[in-house]
């Protein structure tokens, strides 16, 4: 078996920290402060060290006797809540521990009565759930009124007014790898592609773009961003419509290249520009962000960042028990690096002029 050669000794070597300080960082003690633990937690991550995967406990682990039931909260818009990958990861974690996992589904118009003792879960309203952890994005004053009931982990998304820890992703870098893999490409003018009623990841990817393109001396321009104005249409299948028909708009002025801020709108662009008679990627490249391995048979492959969906569920499962350890240690926002996949949605720019 192959051992794990990153050690807390390189972690503090590289952070110019004591051992016994990252030891107790990545435990969650509460005498290390916010700013160290994170840097410790990303830093871990970065260099691969196993804070999600270690075949055994802890010694922290191993002092938890008693049984805790956490609840999984999972907003159901789009579908999204069949990322079982998410679930998979933690399932690695829990299964060497004394825990049990509640699964509640919601969907956007009914996930506000979760704070209803007559709709809730009777573990939730039995005070049985020792903690919960949330995926996709729930409404901001839900999450704030959850919280005081039970210490919370949100996946990805992050709140303002609910100050709780979040397992989410690197957004800059995820930006700036995929800008710099199409200006290498010889793409110098790049849209971008929201869903039209942005998420906060949405938002965050859209700041980081504005900023890359400055890094890399890019022109900005307004028009080649779409779908982050937050603009609702009622009927879902015009919304996409009218998106592609902007994306042409913009191609014809010479964007060929689009970032797509996941990777079922990227492929909806695909097909959308595909059926308008434009080869992908001879015509125009596309990039993604998401799981590939929900990439079906019959599709390309496409270019994207691929999430870390198995070390996001697992780090949920262990910062929720940590914050249970220690509840009055600093809230948390650790970031975890993706990966890009080169796929077959992006070549360099070809000469001929799209009319």
């Amino acid at each position: 078996m192959i051992q794990n050669r990153v050690t807390q000794k390189l972690i503090a070597e590289r952070l110019n920290l004591s051992v016994a300080t990252v030891s107790k960082a990545l435990s969650g003690h509460s005498d290390v402060n916010a700013e160290t633990h994170t840097k410790v937690i990303n830093m871990a991550t970065r260099l691969g060290y196993s804070i999600t995967g270690r075949l055994r406990p802890t010694t922290d682990e191993q002092k938890i006797e008693k049984h805790h039931l956490i609840g999984i909260f999972v907003q159901s818009d789009n579908d999204q809540w069949q990322r079982i990958d998410f679930f998979a990861g933690m399932s690695k974690t829990y299964a060497k521990m004394n825990i049990s996992l509640l699964f509640h589904y919601s969907s956007p118009d009914d996930c506000k009565l979760i704070i209803s003792p007559q709709y809730q879960p009777p573990a939730l309203r039995e005070n049985l759930l020792s903690g919960a952890i949330l995926v996709n994005q729930w409404p901001e004053n839900i999450v704030s009124q959850l919280a005081t009931k039970v210490p919370c982990v949100s996946i990805i998304h992050e709140f303002q007014q609910a100050d709780i820890d979040v397992i989410g992703i690197d957004e800059q870098t995820v930006v700036s790898s995929l800008m710099r893999h199409l200006c290498k490409l010889g793409h110098q003018k790049i849209g971008f592609l929201a869903n039209g009623n942005p998420s906060t990841q949405e938002v965050a990817f859209y700041a980081a773009y504005v900023a890359s393109s400055l890094r890399l001396g890019l022109d900005f321009d307004p028009q080649c961003v779409i779908g982050i104005t937050g603009e609702i249409l009622d009927d879902k299948a015009m919304s996409l419509d009218l998106q592609v028909k902007k994306v042409v708009e913009q191609v014809r002025r010479g964007v060929r290249a689009w970032m797509c801020t996941s990777n079922q709108l990227a492929y909806e662009l695909y097909w959308g520009l595909m059926n308008r008679g434009y080869k992908i990627p001879e015509d125009i490249s596309i990039t993604g962000f998401g799981e590939t391995i929900r990439q079906s048979v019959g599709r390309p492959k496409l270019t994207c960042m691929e999430i870390p969906v198995l070390n996001i569920g697992a780090e949920a499962v262990r910062r929720l028990l940590n914050r249970l350890r220690h509840p009055t240690s600093p809230k948390l926002h650790v970031k975890l690096q993706c990966k890009l996949v080169q796929g077959e949605t992006t070549a360099k720019p070809s000469k001929q002029i799209i009319a």
